[in-house]
């Protein structure tokens, strides 16, 4: 997104409300933070469901990345979709498993991440997942977890809708490296 395509600019910290203020903490200057902030309500119940799915998952940070790699891509999303490639780095993943998860195809993915890409194209097309890759995720995954699945495409899917219409710009690359020295989860 160029600076002309966004629509709803991030706040500066300075015109935070106390609220404001309290609710972002030390995310300040991460823009979707910055954006999102502008509806306090909107940020309190959106970013702790956020926290839940991406820093406390029941999922391993590898399957998580698969999900959220894959959805993004479908989205068209640039903004997310950065920073979840240095989270996938983080999370250990390489070069081709990121290209692969990516575009859903590759001699990188496992059978199982094969399982999770077709979950997460089933979600994206039908809004469902099928019985056949219900049976694969349900052979590894306890309830919890195949429910984490569809909560954790939808909610990125979500992200990608907020970010292409907010118009979110990606920060800076010193920012950007700022943040991720935050980030303590993979």
């Amino acid at each position: 997104m160029t600076g002309t395509n966004v629509r709803i600019p991030p706040l500066a910290p300075e015109h935070y409300t106390e609220e404001q203020t309290r609710l972002i903490g030390d995310w300040t200057h991460l823009n979707f933070s910055r954006v999102i902030i502008r509806s306090p309500r909107m940020y309190r119940t959106f970013v702790s469901h956020l926290a839940e799915l991406v820093a406390h998952s029941a999922l391993p940070p590898r399957d998580r990345q698969a999900i959220c790699l894959r959805t993004l891509e479908l989205c068209g999303d640039s903004y997310e979709l950065t920073h979840h490639l240095t989270i996938s780095k983080k999370a250990g993943l390489n070069d081709d498993e990121i290209k692969a998860m990516r575009e859903g195809s590759g001699t990188s993915l496992t059978e199982f991440d094969r399982a999770l890409i077709a979950a997460t194209e089933e979600l994206a097309r039908d809004k469902t997942i099928g019985d056949a890759t219900w049976k694969k995720l349900s052979a590894r995954y306890t309830e919890e977890q195949l429910m984490e699945v569809v909560f954790l495409a939808a909610c990125y899917a979500t992200m990608a809708m907020l970010t292409k219409s907010f118009g979110m710009e990606l920060e800076s690359s010193q920012t950007f490296d700022s943040f991720n020295a935050l980030r303590n989860y993979t």
